[in-house]
């Protein structure tokens, strides 16, 4: 049984259905409406902590062979990420991300001093720029391509996914789940996976356990026809700031964290806020001045205390496992992360050790913080 019908739970559907296991997905609204529906479609390598560059480096590669496999494009476009750096110890700590990407044979990443970053980005400001670092292999995907190919593949193998079904309550006794209680009727299973993104801690709560899990609003910002970003034209991520802007159909898309704002559930647009965005897009890319805008949303970021995902089995009850809390990375993790969660659950090797993303990590203080998180 998996709780969350977004692109997490669609791929892990398709991993455990195609090693045979009888598979029910929950969506209480529709298939990939929520937050996969509001990313930004970023892939991207760059990370500061080795689990998560591993990880990402096998869904880069299942990416590329996303349509041979699942039977449908992912939209996958290698164009590259560029992180742009204006203070002295972001210096300190990406030369010493570039050593650890090298330890982990991403070759590709390299540094970039500030004439290189406007030649990649031309419309960039380079007032304050220090230097930056550039990975040609990271890029972007479509956040409902991805989705709706593993949801197909995953029928395709059997799963059942079901729309407008909510979680309600889970049954346990002896220790272990026993069943799910749902807005469509009680359903037995041996195997729980919390996959409800933002929503993945009153999952939890559900069965009595703890899954520090919290939502964080995140602005978008889609502009008109703008021809000055092509569409090979980077990813950039101004670190200090968050500030982040990348081609989008014919047009940019572009948003930035409003690191103040506490957590809680709310999507609706705040406009204030977005006037900040647009006075930093001027800053650092002051063409973007001239973009008239097209439309604007909010998501969810689920957000675990050190930015690290939680995979694997949850501590304190025997059949509960835990797929969630990417902290802005759920997209671009959820390929590599739907099958090294499955590979677990059917006894195999993991291709990626992703232990140090247990559960059990929080009740033993055993957190190490992902710094590269925009």
């Amino acid at each position: 049984m998996i709780a969350g019908g977004g692109v997490m739970g669609c791929a892990l559907a398709y991993q455990l259905a195609r090693r045979g296991r009888q598979v029910v997905l929950l969506e209480r609204e529709t298939l990939g409406s929520q937050s996969t529906a509001r990313c930004a479609g970023g892939i991207r390598q760059q990370f500061s902590s080795e689990t998560n560059v591993r990880l990402q480096q096998l869904a880069v590669r299942m990416l590329l062979d996303f349509e041979t496999e699942v039977g449908a494009p992912s939209g996958f476009r290698q164009i590259g990420y560029l992180f742009v750096l204006s203070k002295p110890e972001l210096l300190l700590e990406f030369r010493a991300n570039l050593e650890l990407w090298g330890r982990c044979g991403l070759d590709e990443a390299r540094w970039v001093e500030p004439a290189e970053i406007g030649e990649l980005a031309p419309i960039l400001s380079l007032e304050g720029i220090l230097g930056g670092t550039f990975c040609p292999t990271d890029g972007l995907a479509g956040p409902a391509d991805v989705t709706t190919g593993y949801a197909g593949a995953a029928r395709r193998a059997g799963a059942g996914l079901r729309e407008g079904v909510e979680v309600t309550g889970l049954e346990v006794a002896g220790g272990r789940l026993r069943s799910v209680r749902t807005s469509a009727g009680e359903i037995a299973t041996e195997l729980f996976f919390d996959c409800a993104g933002p929503w993945s801690e009153a999952v939890g709560r559900l069965a009595g356990i703890e899954v520090p899990v919290k939502p964080y609003r995140r602005h978008v910002i889609v502009s008109d026809s703008f021809p000055a970003v092509r569409r090979d034209h980077p990813f950039v991520v101004d670190f200090a700031t968050s500030f982040y802007f990348h081609p989008e159909g014919d047009g940019v898309l572009f948003g930035m964290s409003d690191r103040e704002e506490p957590s809680s559930f709310e999507t609706d647009v705040d406009w204030g806020f977005l006037e900040k965005i647009v006075e930093e897009a001027s800053r650092r890319a002051p063409a973007l001045q001239s973009a008239g805008l097209r439309t604007a949303w909010a998501g969810l970021y689920e957000t675990t205390p050190d930015h690290q995902a939680i995979l694997g089995a949850a501590e304190g009850l025997e059949g509960f496992w835990c797929a969630c809390g990417f902290s802005g990375h759920g997209f671009m993790q959820a390929p590599a992360a739907g099958l090294v969660v499955a590979q677990m659950a059917c006894g195999e090797t993991p291709s990626v050790d992703v232990s140090a993303f247990a559960h059990s990590r929080f009740g033993r203080r055993r957190l190490v913080r992902e710094r590269n998180v925009i």
